[in-house]
């Protein structure tokens, strides 16, 4: 007598391994998405470490002054564009001052301060990145 059970998979066992996975990508996507914030804020930071050093290079070669806009330096960086805020796309603010300049970035909440560390402040002068205040 032969043996007529067929081997396999139910269609029941398919849909739980489906929405097995199912969960487990999405927890994964929460996870993934959930250091985007932090991750744009170091971006704004680097970017504009990078921003600062050209702005003082450009004011070595002009007399100790700094430049009306950010495009006065566009050359120093790749495609001539001076990088942009991560958060809003725009470029960063740039201001002159009586003794330099100030860069800054509004974070991810793009208003003034913010307590959580993606939406916190970043300012750069002529002398570096100054402390948010607390």
């Amino acid at each position: 007598m032969a043996d007529t059970r067929r081997r396999g998979f139910t269609l029941i066992e398919l849909m739980v391994v489906i929405l097995i996975l199912g969960i487990i990508g999405t927890i994964g996507f929460f996870y993934a998405t959930g250091n985007v914030g932090p991750a744009k804020w170091e971006s704004a930071r680097t970017e504009m470490a990078e921003v600062q050093k050209a702005l003082l290079n450009w004011s070595l070669n002009h007399d100790g002054d700094f430049p009306d806009s950010l495009d006065a330096i566009a050359g120093d960086f790749p495609g001539n564009r001076v990088p942009t805020d991560p958060f809003s796309k725009d470029p960063y603010h740039y201001e002159r001052t009586e003794t330099g300049f100030q860069l800054i970035c509004l974070g991810s909440d793009q208003v003034e301060g913010g307590t959580e560390k993606h939406a916190r402040d970043i300012v750069f002068n002529e002398k570096g990145q100054l402390e948010p205040a607390e």
